[in-house]
């Protein structure tokens, strides 16, 4: 059931379609050679359903589908607390957050998790269980947020939600339990770019200051011109080029925003004093080009950048602990690295 579920993200528009063809699968790791193979059958299986539904009909099949992913992180892991609150936003609304808490200690170090989803999809939900198991093996306390989607709330209003958080917890840091100088923002795909856009905004406007980015996979250039793409994005490597540039479209309003560092960070002028930077891509992820490239540019410009890359793994992985081992394995990592960070 699990994966005819997964089927249903895929063949939205947040994954797009999954194809028969997929050239170089043998370097594929085999965790994730078997989610693909599963999805490309139950895609076959349901395409004629999904293609007679409408755009909206579309959109809400992949939000559900998206929550089809969540038994495949893994076993749900109790939390020391696991708080959830409303916070005010910036334009009249309010946000929702979860602060999973390790311990009872009082002067934690905290991390900022954006989710991912293509900007249209994702929520507490699809993040839970990586989250819980990030918090307790870092001991960092982990915020998460619900940003306003597109297309019923395009750019700026998801980023405009990040960083009233950011802002909140700095603000708030004594009352949570937080040490506001060991303040980090991390997030997958395109939680990835807008944990970038959020510390650029941080710097523009002399805000919280900011330790540092854990990066899963981002999406750093909206215009989806890199090798990778070309390469990858019709495979049906889990994220395709059509899905994407449906994605963005419905995430801007204005196309000419296009190259705005806060749209396609990977086109920023001036990267310097960002903070120190973790990046992970996959060599089966379309998006790999664009976040090596980042990487690189963080490095030029002298900002302290580590870079993990796993050459057989698909966009995604993050999330897929339960069946993908280097999933799990990766968030373990990660928390070393948090860890190693504020020693």
């Amino acid at each position: 059931m699990k994966w005819k579920i997964f089927c249903t993200i895929i063949s939205s528009l947040y994954f797009g379609g999954t194809h028969s063809q997929q050239n170089n699968s043998e370097t594929m790791n085999n965790e994730a050679k078997t989610v693909i193979e599963n999805m490309a059958k139950q895609y076959a299986a349901n395409a004629d359903t999904m293609k007679d539904l409408s755009d909206s009909q579309k959109l809400e099949a992949g939000r559900k589908g998206y929550e089809g992913i969540i038994p495949m992180a893994g076993d749900i892991v109790d939390v020391f607390e696991v708080e959830n609150k409303t916070i005010a936003g910036s334009d009249n609304n309010t946000i929702n957050i979860r602060l999973y808490r390790p311990s009872d200690d009082k002067d934690l170090p905290v991390l900022l998790y954006i989710h991912g989803g293509g900007f249209t999809a994702g929520n507490f939900k699809t993040h839970d269980r990586p989250l819980r198991a990030l918090a307790n093996r870092s001991g960092f306390l982990v915020v998460a947020l619900e940003y306003r989607l597109a297309p019923e709330h395009p750019y700026p209003a998801g980023l405009n939600d990040c960083y009233q958080v950011l802002r909140w917890i700095k603000e708030n840091a004594k009352k949570i339990n937080a040490n506001a100088n060991l303040l980090f923002v991390g997030g997958d795909s395109a939680g990835g770019n807008l944990a970038i856009a959020t510390s650029l905004m941080a710097k523009d406007e002399k805000g919280p200051a900011i330790k540092g980015n854990v990066l899963v996979y981002p999406n750093t250039d909206l215009t989806l011109k890199s090798d990778s793409w070309d390469t990858l994005g019709d495979k049906g490597y889990v994220l395709t080029k059509d899905a994407m540039v449906a994605n963005v479209a419905m995430y801007l309003k204005d196309q000419e925003d296009m190259n705005s560092p806060y749209i396609s960070p990977l086109k920023a002028k001036n990267l310097s004093n960002l903070p120190e930077t973790l990046i992970i891509t996959g060599g089966f992820d379309p998006l790999h080009a664009e976040g090596e490239a980042y990487a690189k540019k963080l490095e030029d410009q002298n900002v302290q950048v580590t870079h993990w890359h796993y050459e057989g793994q698909i966009h995604g992985f993050f999330q897929l602990g339960g069946v993908i081992s280097q999933g799990d394995e990766l968030i373990t990592r990660i928390s070393n690295h948090l860890k190693n960070s504020i020693k």
